[in-house]
C-alpha cells in the first residue's frame, strides 16, 4: 500500500514538473518579470495594465492545464475500453480453443462436459501430464482424421484485424504471432498420418456419421457430417460436426491409440500453446480467461455472443457461428 502511495505522488510530482512548470516556465518567468515592473510603476493605470497582464499570464495556462487534463481523462477511459474488447476478443477465441484440445485427453462424452467450467486451469498442465493423457486415451476416428476447424475463422486471421494489431504492444502482438505459428503447427501434425501413427484399437459402439442437416458450407463441394451418439432410450446426441479430406466412415467409427512418437509431437505442440496463452495473460496482466454464458455444441464451446436465446419458440436456442 505505501509503495502504491509512493507511486502514485512520484506521477502526480512528475506530472506537475514536466506538465505545468516545464511547459508552461516562460509564462511564469514573464508573469513574474510584468509584477516587479508593475510595482515600479508610478502611473495607476499602466500599472493596472501590467497587473491585468501578469495575471493572465498565470492563469492561460491553468485553462490549457485543466483541458488537457480532460483530454488525459477521456482518453484513459477509452484506452481502458479498448482493452477490456481486446481482451474478450482474444479471450473469447483462446477459451473455445483450450475446450477443443480437451478432446485430446478425453473420450467423447457429453457428462465430461458439465465439468468443464475451469478450462482456465488446462493451462497449468505440464509436458509430461499432456503426454500421458494423450498416450491414454482412446481417440476417436471421426475426431482425428478432421479437418480441424479455426474457431469461427479467428486463430489464423487473429492479427490481419486493424482493431487488434493497432491497440497492442509490439511484444504482444508478438506472443500472438508465435500462438498463431504453433497452431498451425498443430494442424500440420495431422496433415500426414501413417499407420505407424495409431494403432485401431476397437469400434464405437452406437455411433453413426451422417451428412449434417443443419452445419453447411457455402463451398458446394465440401460436406459437414455429424457423429451421432444414439442412447439406450433412443435419444440421440451429436458429439461432433467437422469435415473429412477422405471420407471413410469404417475408419471414422474406430478407437485408435497414438504412437509415442505422434503424442509427443502433439503434446510438445500443445505445451507450447498454452505456454503462449499463459505468456499473453501474463503481459496483459490476466488472471484468469473466464466465460460468463456458454454452451457445448458438435464438440465445441460456444459462449454468450454467439448464443441467441428466444423464449418465443420451442426449439428455443440458436447457436450463430462459422465453422
Amino acid at each position: 500500500m505505501i509503495k502504491r502511495l509512493i507511486g502514485v505522488l512520484f506521477k502526480m510530482l512528475k506530472y506537475l514538473f514536466i506538465e505545468v512548470i516545464v511547459k508552461y516556465l516562460l509564462c511564469y518567468v514573464i508573469a513574474a518579470l510584468s509584477y516587479v515592473v508593475a510595482i515600479n510603476v508610478e502611473d495607476l493605470h499602466i500599472q493596472t495594465v501590467i497587473i491585468n497582464v501578469a495575471s493572465s499570464l498565470i492563469s492561460l495556462p491553468l485553462v490549457f492545464i485543466v483541458y488537457d487534463l480532460y483530454q488525459k481523462i477521456l482518453m484513459y477511459k477509452s484506452t481502458k475500453l479498448i482493452s477490456q474488447v481486446v481482451d474478450k476478443y482474444i479471450g473469447d477465441i483462446f477459451l473455445k480453443f483450450i475446450y477443443f484440445t480437451t478432446h485430446f485427453y478425453n473420450e467423447f462424452n457429453p457428462k465430461l462436459d458439465e465439468k468443464m467450467e475451469d478450462l482456465d486451469g488446462q493451462l497449468d498442465k505440464n509436458k509430461d501430464t499432456i503426454f500421458n493423457a494423450l498416450s491414454n486415451n482412446e481417440h476417436h476416428g471421426y475426431f482425428l482424421f478432421s479437418i480441424f476447424d479455426d474457431f469461427n475463422g479467428s486463430i489464423e486471421e487473429l492479427l490481419d484485424s486493424n482493431r487488434i494489431s493497432k491497440y497492442i504492444s509490439t511484444r504482444e502482438f508478438s506472443i500472438l504471432q508465435e500462438f498463431i505459428n504453433d497452431y498451425i503447427d498443430l494442424k500440420g501434425c495431422f496433415n500426414w498420418i501413417t499407420e505407424k501413427d495409431f494403432i485401431k484399437y476397437k469400434k464405437i459402439i452406437n455411433v453413426k456419421l451422417s451428412e449434417s442437416k443443419f452445419t453447411k458450407s457455402s463451398n458446394s463441394s465440401e460436406t459437414f457430417y455429424d457423429a451421432i451418439f444414439s442412447e439406450d432410450n433412443k435419444k440421440t446426441v451429436t458429439y461432433y460436426t467437422a469435415k473429412f479430406k477422405l471420407f471413410d466412415e469404417n475408419a471414422l467409427v474406430y478407437k485408435y491409440k497414438l504412437s509415442g512418437n505422434k503424442a509427443k509431437d502433439i503434446s510438445n505442440l500443445l505445451y507450447k500453446l498454452y505456454n503462449d496463452i499463459k505468456r499473453w495473460k501474463k503481459i496483459r496482466g490476466i488472471e484468469k480467461i473466464t466465460f460468463d454464458n456458454a454452451l457445448i455444441s458438435c464438440g465445441r464451446l460456444y459462449l454468450d455472443d454467439s448464443i441467441t436465446f428466444n423464449s418465443h419458440m420451442n426449439q428455443n436456442i440458436s447457436i450463430h457461428g462459422v465453422f
